[in-house]
């Protein structure tokens, strides 16, 4: 195995979970990371809109900092990595399962989920689609991908289907509830809430939820399902989160082409200042914006733990539990 070497450690090496600088990274792994496709999720913001409206000045300091696509998905493979380890995965195992890990966000338009509703009313298609596009080499972003995939022996339709959650032979850590994704998306986005709180380390979730050895592997793996529910209450579904992606979305329709989807988040803006300026706004909204703005119609998400379901069993699907409800978000209030 071998380093990456024309990376900044400091992007490269996740800050909520570092890794043994000695262990060394396999050279798929560090092929991938180097192709066209996956070097611009460095420009494609976590949250998308929300990004922007929560951190007004990132001067790159912990505190006070925006996250990337490529951050999140250079944590998520690190996390698949420490499970090959944990679980002593032969070689074709291992490469699958932080290729699927890696790319699993390779089909991000810029600004995230925040406008990828416009994309998939007015062209019919998101980040899953497009992610499976660029694996096969179906789009002409994903040819390097492909190349790399197929150089070393991984069948891209097998990446694809790990991805989808179609075949999981990973402990359900790709389509369970407790997933590399979530785990590392969840704690990097607690950053918002307090960034200086001291939270569990990705690596401790994976661990927990690999050797189910104990009623502490138990309570770890609980209060990081208790952890998401804060998150989506806070950070992603807040006042600020729901209006963030409204206003994307707002200023974005019927002025993307499905070209955009593949952009940098840099060069969208160039085609949309109005984008940029109003996130800028809607830090501190005028009366006369308030005005202009319908209500907003989003879905609340809950998350909750159902005790019958066995955690040492591995019944997560039934211990750990979600629910949806629509609700309506006014300028001056919010109304169920």
């Amino acid at each position: 195995m071998s380093h990456v070497p024309d990376m900044r450690q400091s992007e490269f090496y996740n800050y909520m979970a570092p890794i043994n600088m000695d262990e060394g990274l396999e050279p798929l792994f560090s092929d991938l990371v180097r192709t066209a496709a996956f070097q611009r999720l460095r420009d494609v913001k976590f949250l998308g809109g929300i990004d922007y409206l929560l951190v007004r000045a990132p001067n790159g300091a912990p505190t006070n900092a925006r996250f990337t696509r490529f951050q999140h998905s250079l944590g998520v493979a690190r996390l698949a990595l420490l499970y090959a380890d944990l679980k002593n995965l032969p070689r074709c195992s291992r490469q699958l399962a932080y290729a699927a890990a890696l790319l699993h966000d390779i089909g991000h338009a810029p600004l995230s989920h925040s406008l990828e509703p416009v994309f998939e009313e007015e062209f019919g298609v998101n980040h899953h689609e497009i992610a499976e596009e660029i694996i096969t080499g179906k789009n002409s972003l994903g040819a390097e991908v492909f190349s790399v995939l197929k150089s070393y022996g991984v069948d891209p339709e097998q990446v694809i289907a790990i991805i989808s959650g179609d075949d999981d032979p990973f402990d359900g850590f790709f389509s369970g509830p407790i997933n590399f994704d979530t785990i590392e998306g969840v704690l990097r986005s607690r950053r918002y809430v307090n960034p200086v709180a001291i939270s569990p380390l990705p690596t401790d979730i994976v661990r927990a939820a690999t050797f189910r050895n104990s009623p502490a592997d138990r309570q770890l793996v609980d209060s990081f399902w208790r952890c998401k529910d804060e998150v989506y209450r806070i950070v992603i579904r807040s006042r600020p989160g729901v209006t963030a992606d409204y206003l994307c979305q707002r200023v974005a329709r019927k002025c993307l082409t499905k070209q955009d989807f593949f952009k940098t988040e840099k060069a969208l803006f160039a085609k949309l200042p109005k984008l940029r300026h109003v996130l800028k706004v809607c830090r501190s909204p005028s009366k006369e914006m308030l005005n202009i703005f319908e209500p907003i119609s989003y879905k609340e998400r809950n998350f909750h733990i159902d005790q019958e379901g066995d955690f040492f069993e591995r019944n997560d699907k039934r211990r750990y539990r979600q629910s949806k409800r629509e609700k309506v978000l006014f300028m001056h209030g919010e109304l169920a």
